[in-house]
């Protein structure tokens, strides 16, 4: 697995992490040939922090180096168990909490039907989809790994069980709400 930093990803979770604050929040993303880091400069510097503080959850060594300047030098062992180990909690959540689901699917079904219109399907899904992502289990502790390589593949198999696991819980709570109405209406 190649365990350099790609700039393109750089420039993606800045780009997400800034999303809220418009278009040309990351002004530049640039390799340095000499030692493979990545400096990125972005428009303000709340949108350095905000890009900052995804880089690092990300698992990545960043430095600020001015106010919107800041200096990525490569992955960070301690920051990428602390993301593993969050996908490991999350994943081992979602894989007995089923009921919470279907409580939740519930929760927002008549959160919208209280605002007096029969809710629509897909914007309940959407809203128990939303939570579910938002949630931030405390990690587990995870093996100590001395390789940069071994953890990023770890990370990817996680967040591949942690995106199945959404679905079928989505999928769970579209079952639930087909079965609530069709009670509802017998």
């Amino acid at each position: 697995m190649n365990t350099d930093i790609d700039p393109v990803v750089i420039e993606r979770v800045c780009s997400l992490a800034t999303a809220s604050s418009g278009p040309r929040t990351v002004i530049a993303v640039l390799a340095d040939p000499l030692d493979r880091s990545v400096w990125v400069r972005l428009a303000s510097s709340r949108r350095a922090e905000e890009a900052h503080r995804a880089l690092t959850d990300f698992g990545l060594s960043v430095t600020a180096t001015s106010d919107t300047r800041l200096h990525v030098s490569g992955w960070d062992l301690r920051l990428l168990r602390r993301r593993l180990g969050g996908l490991l909690a999350a994943v081992d959540d979602l894989t007995t909490e089923w009921d919470a689901t279907a409580e939740l699917a519930s929760y927002y079904y008549d959160r919208r039907a209280e605002a007096g219109s029969e809710p629509e399907l897909a914007d309940v899904l959407a809203d128990v989809e939303s939570t579910m992502r938002r949630a931030v289990p405390i990690p587990h502790h995870t093996p100590y790994i001395d390789d940069v390589g071994s953890v990023l593949e770890l990370i990817t198999a996680a967040e591949d069980t942690y995106e199945q696991l959404i679905c079928r819980h989505v999928d769970h709570a579209e079952r639930v709400l087909t079965t609530r109405s069709a009670s509802d209406s017998a």
